[in-house]
């Protein structure tokens, strides 16, 4: 199934819980997706049954490691072509999109979900040309919705009628006790990506851009890698992806993509709050890259991280990067033309970050 695929694989009392404090458009269309997420979340809950008894205890005991590589940045600035590439690290593991996607049992149930989930997952992704399947590198907000029924997603599903859905959700992050649900739902997350590769964990997730002093308290030896793009290119794709991905999930009438000026508004206080944080950090924990400097040689750039960092780059994970791009030389970026009116909008609210990293106004 093509759409819906937002909380496909969340357990069905969270779904329920979700669509009591939510509602949905009685329609054909939203029925058909709300009785594919309900039959879905039966087989979540009842294999999530079956991985607690199992695990539980071991997860539990199991230490978390302290010291990730977080990729932050807005949407649509090459952060998962930087994901890709970080992962084939062999010293490094990250969630990929089944574990994402069964955030509950991923560890018990791939045989059961295989059959069907690799079949649905044959292709790209909706929003450009890049490779789905289960074992993708994919960002943890899935999992982390799925399992705290906490993310600005819910905007997505349920929208409102009332502007940007991402102006819903000021942080990005719940408050009070929900706080510490969702703290608890991360470290479970990562305990179980974990319990059988203790490697160091690889996070890559645009709305953690908002969470880094959160992080910080969780990881206390993170290391950051912010990327960023010209906003020319930025902007309009993630008009289209918010697009494609609303009309995909959202459960009644009230979706509508976001303008220009939504965007680079969002953009701009995003930036803002990472070179805060960033502040408060020592200069060896956090690094920042253009992607159109990574495009044009991302093994040297991948290098320079890594030295930054001070993490050790190996042969091994050279020979990786090199099969891979040799393997997508054939990959062909969405082109998009930019309405004058969007780039003076574009222009006038990131004017000056756009000339302090040298990126054109024209």
């Amino acid at each position: 199934m093509k759409s819906a695929y937002l909380i496909a694989g969340m357990r069905l009392s969270r779904f329920i819980k979700l669509m009591m404090k939510n509602g949905m458009s009685v329609r054909p269309k939203f029925l058909v997706r709300f009785l594919f997420l309900f039959q879905n979340g039966i087989w979540a809950s009842i294999f999530y049954r079956k991985e607690k008894s199992i695990y539980k205890d071991l997860i539990k005991k199991h230490r978390l490691p302290d010291d990730p590589i977080i990729i932050v940045g807005h949407w649509r600035t090459g952060s998962t072509f930087l994901h890709q590439l970080l992962a084939l690290d062999p010293n490094i593991v990250t969630s990929n999109v089944f574990q994402g996607s069964i955030p509950d049992s991923f560890l018990t149930s791939r045989k059961s979900y295989e059959p069907i989930m690799g079949r649905a997952l044959k292709g790209t992704r909706p929003m450009d040309q890049v490779k789905l399947s289960m074992d993708e590198p994919l960002e943890d907000e899935y999992a982390l919705f799925r399992l705290c029924s906490y993310s600005p997603l819910e905007g997505v599903i349920f929208p409102k009628q009332d502007g940007y859905f991402l102006n819903h959700f000021p942080g990005f992050l719940p408050e009070d006790e929900k706080l510490e649900q969702w703290k608890s739902a991360l470290k479970y997350f990562y305990k179980k990506l974990t319990i059988n590769n203790n490697s160091r964990i690889l996070i890559k997730n645009p709305f953690h851009s908002f969470r880094i002093k959160v992080l910080n308290e969780i990881f206390p030896n993170a290391k950051y890698i912010h990327i960023i793009r010209h906003p020319h290119k930025v902007v309009p794709s993630t008009i289209r992806m918010w697009d494609i991905v609303g009309s995909q999930n959202a459960m009644n009438t009230k979706w509508r993509k976001p303008t220009a000026g939504e965007v680079s508004d969002v953009f701009n206080k995003m930036i803002l709050q990472i070179e805060k944080d960033f502040k408060g950090l020592s200069a060896e924990r956090y690094y920042e890259l253009k992607f159109e400097d990574l495009e044009k040689n991302p093994i040297n750039e991948i290098k320079a991280i890594y030295k930054h960092l001070n993490v050790q780059f190996s042969d091994e994970f050279e020979q990786q990067i090199l099969q891979f791009l040799n393997s997508v030389k054939g990959y062909k970026k969405n082109k998009y033309t930019i309405p004058e009116s969007d780039k003076l909008e574009i222009n006038n609210i990131l004017k000056s970050w756009m000339q302090a990293k040298d990126y054109s106004l024209d």
